[in-house]
């Protein structure tokens, strides 16, 4: 991550999971904004949207066998979120 970024996490960090949150829809609100400049993906066609999909699934199975990220069944995810946005 770049130095910028890192310096923000600890910031992030301290903020609630409201504050969190109002954070993620401003960064949201920006990508989709940046998107729409440049005739973003809300312009795809169905069978755009499909291969995005499948690009984001290969990249999820990569990150999967590769060990960068790992699989959590479904229930344990319910229960993390609960206990961590209520």
């Amino acid at each position: 991550m770049s130095e910028a970024t890192e310096k923000l996490k600890p910031l992030l960090a301290a903020l609630t999971a409201e504050e969190r949150a109002e954070v993620a829809e401003y960064i949201d609100a920006l990508d989709s904004d940046h998107e729409n400049d440049e005739g973003g993906e809300e312009n795809l066609a169905p069978e755009e949207w499909e291969a995005v999909w499948i690009e984001e699934g290969n990249r999820r199975i990569a990150d999967l066998d590769s060990g960068k990220s790992e699989a959590v069944p479904a229930d344990e995810f319910m229960k993390r979120m609960k206990e961590k946005y209520g």
